[in-house]
């Protein structure tokens, strides 16, 4: 019992390094957003909405999303103390990523005046496109780094990084729209931003490697690792469908319906409504992140009691955090969406009342994703995601047309419900097949 209190604790403790600097990012993310929609108005707030989030799909499908699958093999071969594997794993991590951002970043190039004709129709939208993409290229390799220095426990460090590009990004942000200057120069401040992210992580890394004896890792010879080839790709291949899945109907596919069927003034007032709830979500993503390396050891101890237990902690204790921000949300959005965004954002307050309950109810099942990936089931979690997200697109082709910006409201919300069901039955069905098979 000792054992788990002492790994529950180590969880909560670096979970609060990431909490930390996702509370700092988040009020400097708050902050610019709130400076952006009042300066830029509606209609440009939602253009901007929209020309980021086609951008961030396309590199969500495009990029391999390989920190998942870092994660597991380069913890893996750490723990087994084969540091040549550990840097052939890491030069691949980087390898795939920069290929893929960079794939990702030509066809965004090629495409952007083609999505402006069909989804945003603006006559500035295609060049603001091939902008955002090149800060989207420079971040690529952003998820490998963390990766490792999540493997190694560096969580002190993610803080600092993820806070200083946040507090960069919102200082070039705030002086350009301050100065009179508009879209074009907040995206430029936007690849300010991530060159200084890039290098910092990049230095401290490095560091981080050599410390750990894994000097002049990028000569690594990854045919070391040509054994794990099958099931890397395997992993490789649910982890980023997966996320492509998540990421898209968490963050996207709500907004460019939206564009297409109502235009930017429904895509900024959902938008608004969906910024109000991030909070709530700053609670969850450290857990999230901090869980999974933890699960991953536990399952190889196959000590499923233990594996239970760190679920049923940290879902405690989010939902005891997110309990009285959601409150607030629920009983006060109209002075909330007025005092922060102002009162042409006003129509939203409906829309955020919904998108409260269905951020809550996620906070259930914010475990189902690790969880399965530490279980060794990464193709049941891609079913599921998979599943799930053609329900959410259904129902966000129904109820937009007609109901706009509440419309998808009411879709997250549903799908959100859906999700958490889901996950509840498969934890259970999972944890009890598996202790079948260890009697």
């Amino acid at each position: 019992m000792t054992k788990i209190k002492d790994r529950t604790k180590k969880l909560f403790f670096n979970a609060s390094w990431l909490f930390g600097a996702k509370t700092a990012a988040g009020i400097f993310s708050a902050i610019q957003t709130i400076i952006i929609a009042r300066i830029l108005g509606v209609n440009d707030y939602g253009l901007l909405v929209l020309i980021i989030a086609y951008v961030g799909i396309l590199f969500v499908i495009l990029d391999f999303q390989f920190w998942e699958t870092a994660t597991k093999y380069i913890g893996g071969f750490w723990t087994e103390g084969d540091k040549a594997r550990t840097g052939a794993m890491i030069k691949l991590s980087y390898l795939v990523d920069i290929s893929s951002g960079i794939i990702a970043f030509a066809i965004a190039i090629i495409t952007a005046q083609i999505v402006n004709n069909y989804f945003i129709n603006s006559p500035e939208a295609d060049f603001l496109i091939r902008i955002y993409a090149v800060s989207l290229l420079i971040d690529t390799t952003n998820f490998t780094s963390d990766a490792i220095l999540r493997v190694f426990e560096k969580f002190k460090q993610i803080s600092l990084i993820v806070s200083l590009t946040n507090l960069t990004r919102l200082a070039l942000v705030s002086a350009a729209l301050f100065s009179g200057m508009g879209l074009k120069e907040v995206l430029y401040s936007y690849i300010a931003a991530s060159i200084l992210g890039i290098g910092i992580r990049l230095v401290i890394v490095n560091m981080t490697l050599n410390e750990k004896g894994l000097h002049k890792w990028w000569e690594s010879n990854t045919s070391l690792i040509k054994n794990q080839w099958k099931g890397i790709t395997w992993f490789l291949a649910n982890s980023s469908l997966t996320k492509t899945f998540t990421l898209a109907s968490d963050n996207y596919l709500g907004v460019m319906i939206l564009g297409h069927f109502s235009g930017t003034e429904a895509t900024a007032f959902y938008k608004i409504a969906r910024n109000c709830t991030t909070i709530i979500k700053r609670f969850m993503d450290p857990l999230y992140e901090a869980i999974y390396p933890e699960l991953v050891k536990i399952s190889g101890l196959k000590n499923l009691a233990d594996f239970s237990h760190i679920i049923k902690a940290s879902t405690k204790t989010l939902i005891k955090i997110s309990i009285p921000v959601a409150i607030i949300l629920l009983l006060f959005p109209d002075v909330i969406i007025n005092l922060i965004f102002g009162t042409q954002y006003l129509p939203a307050a409906n829309a955020l009342r919904i998108v409260t309950v269905g951020v809550l109810i996620s906070q259930l099942s914010f475990w189902i994703g690790p969880a399965l990936l530490a279980l060794g089931r990464p193709g049941l979690r891609t079913i599921i995601r998979g599943c799930t997200t053609v329900f959410y697109v259904i129902l966000l082709l129904i109820l937009v047309p007609k109901y706009s910006y509440n419309g998808a409201a009411v879709a997250f919300l549903a799908y959100s419900i859906v999700v958490t069901a889901i996950a509840f039955y498969n934890i259970r069905y999972q944890i009890k097949t598996l202790s079948k098979q260890n009697d």
